[in-house]
C-alpha cells in the first residue's frame, strides 16, 4: 500500500499518541487525524515529545499539529479538539483506514474496541503503566480484540493511569513508536499479527499469538454477523 493514500486517526494525543503520530508522519503517512480533547500540562512534558513548556494551556491536537506540520509539511494533519464517545466516534471513525489507541484509560480502549469492530476498522491498541507495557494490532472479524483478552471491562476508574501510576518517559515513547510500525506492518502483513509485552523492570519480552474468543461479546462471528447492534457507552 501506497503510504501517502492511509490515512490513519490517533485518538489520545499523550504519551503514546504522541510518538505513534510523530513515526507516522516520518514514514510518510498521507493523513493524519489528532483526536483529543485536553490542553497541554507541565506534567505531560516528560513522556509527551511533541510538546514543550511554550504549548503549557494549549490544545495538544493544535500544538501537536503545528509541530508535525512544521517536521512533515507533506503529510495533512487533521484536528478533532474533542473526547472520543459513542455520540462522535461513527462520524469521525469513517474517515480514516486505521485507528491508533492512545486512550490512557482501560475502559475506554474497551468502548474503543467494540466501535472498531462494530465499524470493521483495523486498530492497534497499546498500554503502558510503570514499567509494563503491551501492543496488540487487530484486524475486525479475523484477529483477536481486546475483549477476547480481557472478556469483563473493568468499571471505570479501577485501574490507575500512567499518570496516575507513573511511567518511564522513555518507555511510553517506544510503545508509542511500536504501535506506529505495527500500524504499518498490519497493511503489509495482516495475517502475521502478535500481542507483545514487555515488563522492563523484569527485562521481559513476550510476543503471543492470541486466539480469537468464539465467545466474545465483540467479534464472535455470531456478533460480527449482526454487526454488534448498538454500542452506546460514553467515556
Amino acid at each position: 500500500m501506497n503510504l501517502k493514500n492511509l490515512k490513519i486517526l490517533i485518538v489520545g494525543v499523550g504519551g503514546l499518541g504522541c510518538p505513534a503520530s510523530l513515526a507516522l508522519a516520518e514514514a510518510g503517512v498521507g493523513a493524519l487525524g489528532l483526536m483529543d480533547p485536553d490542553v497541554v500540562e507541565i506534567s505531560n512534558l516528560h513522556r509527551q515529545i511533541l510538546y514543550s513548556e511554550k504549548d503549557l494551556g494549549q490544545l495538544k491536537v493544535e500544538a501537536a499539529q503545528r509541530r508535525l506540520s512544521r517536521l512533515f509539511p507533506e503529510t495533512k494533519i487533521n484536528i478533532v479538539p474533542e473526547a472520543f464517545g459513542a455520540a462522535n466516534a461513527e462520524a469521525v471513525f469513517e474517515k480514516y483506514d486505521l485507528i491508533i489507541d492512545g486512550l490512557d484509560r482501560l475502559e475506554k480502549k474497551f468502548v474503543l474496541n467494540d466501535w472498531c469492530v462494530k465499524l470493521e476498522k483495523p486498530f492497534v491498541h497499546a498500554g503502558v503503566v510503570k514499567f509494563e507495557g503491551q501492543v496488540l494490532p487487530v484486524i475486525p472479524g479475523q484477529t483477536a480484540c481486546l475483549r477476547c483478552l480481557i472478556p469483563k471491562i473493568p468499571p471505570p476508574f479501577a485501574l490507575p493511569t500512567c499518570r496516575e501510576a507513573g511511567v518511564l518517559g522513555s518507555f511510553s515513547q517506544a510503545i508509542g513508536y511500536l504501535q506506529a510500525y505495527e500500524a504499518l506492518r498490519l497493511f503489509e502483513h495482516p495475517k502475521d499479527l502478535f500481542l507483545w509485552k514487555w515488563d522492563i523492570q523484569k527485562r521481559t519480552a513476550r510476543s503471543i499469538r492470541p486466539l480469537r474468543n468464539l465467545e466474545c461479546a465483540a467479534c464472535s462471528q455470531k456478533v460480527f454477523e449482526q454487526k454488534i447492534g448498538s454500542v452506546s457507552c460514553e467515556v
